[in-house]
């Protein structure tokens, strides 16, 4: 029997974060999930993903014990949570800086600033209870060798691209990685990240990352990252570590072909300032501790559990 049914956002635009994230509390839960995509993200996980239909329908086809929405579009979202309601079926909602609240029975938002007033029954709020993957920290060294620059796919590949080129002209000693392309690199080199950074984050000194989930596993892992909000709505969590000490604030990327002057600024300081890096290993960590996916796994088992014995 099927235990969970996720509902998740993915595409050229939202990228796959939101289902890196199931993926994660998936294997959090050990127990038969699938996932429902709306969007035109190529999924290739280990989770079954159910054909495309509407969400009366797939509800009735997959018969889930648990329907998990993780989609950052309220519209989208409610319609499974009313579908849900009518089924008997116990909602769960995921949610990043208290945006697309629906009337779920449990709202998790493990982002790292609180915004904005959660519609559900029950919610587990603060970066204790962020959905990420396991960190893999190694004993970092003093200097800075290795970049991982990685912004997103779609027209950020290009950013990024354009971002590494213009580090390797200033600091040619750096080994620059980035996600997302393939082919010869201006200076750095083309990495794959199919199953997401945690492995890179464990090879590399510093990090150039957007504001989604890839800089809470940057922070979890202790790596001294730089955040370079993609769009406006990265922002606030950018915002947020860095008023934490843990990760230097690049701004807004810029439209300009030579990539924004702020992030060569924020290098400069992150190459400097070894005193800021031995805090960003130690105290990410700390605040990021890698257990939020199994303390929602235990929340959403308990939230079955109780619906069952009612």
């Amino acid at each position: 029997m099927t235990f969970a049914l996720i509902r998740v956002a993915a595409g050229p635009r939202l990228g796959l974060g939101h289902v890196r994230r199931a993926e994660t509390l998936v294997r959090a839960l050990g127990r038969p999930c699938v996932l429902s995509v709306r969007g035109a993200g190529q999924v290739r996980g280990g989770v079954p993903v159910v054909p495309a239909a509407g969400p009366g329908a797939t509800l009735d086809a997959v018969r889930p014990r648990v329907l998990v929405l993780d989609d950052p579009r309220q519209g989208s979202s409610h319609p499974w949570c009313v579908a849900a309601r009518r089924q008997g079926v116990p909602v769960v909602s995921i949610h990043d800086l208290g945006l697309a609240s629906v009337p779920s029975d449990l709202a998790i938002d493990g982002s790292i600033v609180r915004r904005g007033r959660l519609a559900a029954r029950r919610s587990l709020r603060g970066p204790e209870f962020a959905v990420i993957a396991t960190p893999r920290r190694r004993r970092r060294g003093g200097r800075v060798r290795r970049v991982l620059v990685s912004l997103g796919g779609g027209p950020r590949v290009t950013l990024a691209a354009r971002l590494a080129s213009m580090l390797h002209r200033r600091w040619p000693a750096l080994d620059i990685l980035v996600t997302g392309g393939e082919g010869d690199g201006d200076g750095f080199a083309w990495v794959t990240a199919p199953l997401g950074l945690a492995p890179w984050l464990a090879r590399v000194d510093a990090a150039i990352l957007g504001g989604g989930v890839s800089l809470y596993e940057a922070v979890a892992a202790g790596v001294p990252s730089i955040g370079l909000a993609v769009v406006a709505a990265q922002q606030p969590t950018i915002r947020g570590f860095a008023a934490r000490g843990l990760v230097l604030d690049a701004g807004l990327a810029s439209r300009r072909a030579d990539g924004p002057a702020s992030v060569v600024r924020q290098m400069d300081r992150l190459l400097a300032d070894g005193p800021w890096r031995a805090h960003a290993a130690v105290e990410g960590p700390r605040v990021l501790d890698g257990g939020g996916a199994a303390r929602v796994a235990r929340a959403i088992v308990a939230l079955v559990e109780g619906a069952s014995r009612g």
